[in-house]
């Protein structure tokens, strides 16, 4: 093996790190300056100086506004599914009833944040690829977790190719209420409870 290239890998993980700071600080920026300006009104320098780079440096990591914005949706989508796997990941050998519990409310808890990331993104239009994608992902696991029910004896396998979608259409209805009007100041953990009472009734095994 050449000396000179093992020599070189640490250098080269150090600055794919460094990389990558520099691009999640220059979306946290961006996030900030977006919120507080305006989606249109917000300057690529304001963001560059929140962030602490120059222009040149930003430009680097996002080619445009346009970039900048596709990715705070990905980081945002990304973050959802690590606290998402965070929450199922304890509860994984216990009953259905508790991982689809644990599903639920990481999945309301993650919507009801209302942090500088969350004020950009209700500012966009919806993107049907990227919400199917994300709607897949959730239906994914989702189905992980009825499997292991029926395979336990917890759930019923009638209907088990509909189940995903059954939960994820509830929840989706119960999140586009609390966008309108805050469905009369009901917390989101009662949203929750109450979608995971009548959809396990419907699908419990006797």
């Amino acid at each position: 093996m050449n000396r000179d290239s093992k020599s070189e890998a640490p250098v080269k993980r150090l600055r794919s790190r460094m990389k990558e700071a520099t691009a999640d600080a220059i979306l946290s920026a961006a996030a900030e300056v977006f919120a507080r300006d305006g989606l249109h009104a917000a300057k690529m320098e304001s963001i560059a100086e929140q962030a602490g780079v120059s222009v040149g440096t930003l430009y680097n990591h996002f080619t445009d506004r346009a970039a900048l914005l596709d990715a705070l949706r990905a980081k945002r989508r990304q973050v959802m599914l690590d606290r998402l796997d965070a929450a199922l990941a304890p509860v994984a050998e216990r009953p259905a009833r508790e991982q689809l519990r644990a599903f639920v409310t990481a999945v309301f808890a993650h919507v009801a944040e209302r942090d500088a990331f969350v004020r950009v993104l209700v500012q966009l239009p919806e993107d049907p690829v990227r919400k199917s994608r994300v709607l897949a992902e959730l239906t994914r696991r989702l189905a992980v977790i009825i499997d292991r029910g029926i395979q336990a004896g917890e759930v019923r396998a009638e209907g088990r190719a509909l189940y995903p979608s059954l939960l994820m259409g509830m929840v989706r209805g119960a999140l586009d209420r609390l966008r309108e009007d805050d469905a009369a100041n009901l917390p989101a953990a009662v949203w929750a409870e109450e979608i995971l009472r009548v959809f396990l009734k419907g699908i419990e095994a006797d």
